[in-house]
């Protein structure tokens, strides 16, 4: 049996930490129906991540990139992104506030281009996350 692979080309826009420039990059993202893979080319360096979950393959790949020097200017790598309930698996987030519950209109798709001042790790979106949910 063949497993047919999606593939996908994402235009995202990285901010380089070390100076004041950006950069526009693909993000390939590729789907078995088992595994999300994301890559990128930034300078001449490659950066892949992959996952079962989109939201933790992109997790993957941010924390890739801010390695490198470079921040991803999307709503995924926002503080405040989280996923859970109804978007769990899927190409979306919620962009929360602690104290209130999420609604569908703070679901936005995670490479939604997003004017960025501060790059949080994974672990950093993850203690937001935690508190957050102890908010509401």
């Amino acid at each position: 049996m063949e497993i047919l692979t999606e593939t996908e080309e994402i235009d995202v826009s990285l901010k380089d930490l070390d100076g004041a420039g950006y950069t526009d990059a693909v993000v390939v993202m590729k789907d078995d129906g088992r595994t999300i893979a994301f890559s990128t080319e930034v300078g001449g360096r490659e950066y892949s991540a992959e996952d079962e979950d989109y939201f933790t393959a992109f997790k993957k790949l941010r924390d890739e990139l801010l390695g490198g020097g470079h921040g991803m200017c999307c709503a995924g790598a926002m503080i405040n992104a989280v996923q859970s309930g109804m978007l769990a698996g899927s190409d979306r987030v919620y962009l929360v506030m602690k104290g209130r519950k999420p609604t569908m209109a703070d679901a936005v798709w995670m490479f939604f281009e997003t004017a960025m001042t501060e790059f949080p790790d994974s672990a950093a979106q993850d203690r937001f996350s935690e508190e957050w949910i102890r908010s509401v």
